[in-house]
């Protein structure tokens, strides 16, 4: 009985430091800016050894020195271009962590160029970029009615080489202007050159008497609008050749359409 009571003993002991001694792995994903990752590896109770004691970037061994209680993590063995993804695996014991004093480095910057742009078929803005560091937002805006508007959102690729992008617009007659820009985890906007258009067609015009408003307006052609109360509050925004009025309440208003602005009164 205190045999098998022994042989329990031992093997639970064997149990607890093989629990105490296997190894786990902090891993960390990120889009390449240039910059080095900066690591505290603690030093445990046995010996000489620390916390982390091999490291993965992108499954290829990285191979200096890293038996030290703070070292840094080089990408550049990688050859790694701006934008591109990778993966670091830090392989540690289990009774510690190692901890990445800069995680900002692992967000992208807002890096892109514009190398093209075009007024294509449709109205499509079409615009080309390059040196895109990571995947953000492109916010695409026009300025009318004397403010730049947003028109469309669209998530960048990230990464080298080229990307192409493209959003549905509606110009007027005369000179257009546009431009995107994006937001990175600075909260920098990183807004690109204007891509101006002038547009030759027959200007659009409101059909509808503005000083008697009934249930809607109509206009000569297709346009982007907005009506807009005393206040500057936007009531109705669209695209179209007409507007129902009809749930608005009796007074004036503003009409914002092509390039213009107007007043009409609802009756």
């Amino acid at each position: 009985m205190k045999n098998n009571k022994l042989i329990f003993g031992i093997v639970l002991l064997l149990i607890m430091t093989f629990q105490i001694s296997k190894a786990d792995e902090l891993v960390f994903k990120g889009v390449y800016q240039g910059k080095d990752l900066f690591i505290i590896n603690p030093m445990i109770d046995i010996g000489e050894e620390y916390c982390a004691y091999e490291i993965l970037v992108n499954n290829i061994k990285y191979d200096d020195e890293i038996r030290s209680s703070a070292f840094k993590i080089s990408l550049d063995f990688l050859n790694l271009k701006y934008g591109e993804e990778f993966e670091v695996v830090i392989k540690h014991r289990s009774d510690c962590t190692p901890k990445l004093v800069n995680p900002e480095v692992l967000k992208p910057l807002s890096t892109y160029e514009i190398i093209n742009y075009e007024l294509g078929y449709n109205d499509l803005l079409r615009f080309t970029t390059t040196n895109e560091s990571g995947k953000l937002t492109f916010y695409v805006e026009e300025y009318r009615w004397n403010r730049w508007i947003e028109r469309g959102r669209i998530m960048g690729e990230g990464g080298p080489g080229n990307r192409n992008y493209s959003v549905k617009i509606y110009p007027f007659a005369g000179e257009n202007k546009f431009r995107v820009y994006q937001i990175d985890h600075l909260g920098r906007r990183h807004y690109s050159e204007e891509f101006v258009f002038n547009i030759d067609k027959e200007p659009v015009k409101v059909m509808t008497k503005l000083s008697k408003v009934g249930k809607e307006i109509v206009f000569s052609g297709l346009t982007a609008y907005a009506v807009v109360n005393e206040f500057g509050e936007e009531l109705i925004t669209g695209v179209g050749t007409s507007i129902d009025v009809s749930n608005l309440k009796k007074g004036q208003y503003f009409l914002n359409f092509e390039n213009e602005y107007v007043v009409f009164k609802k009756k």
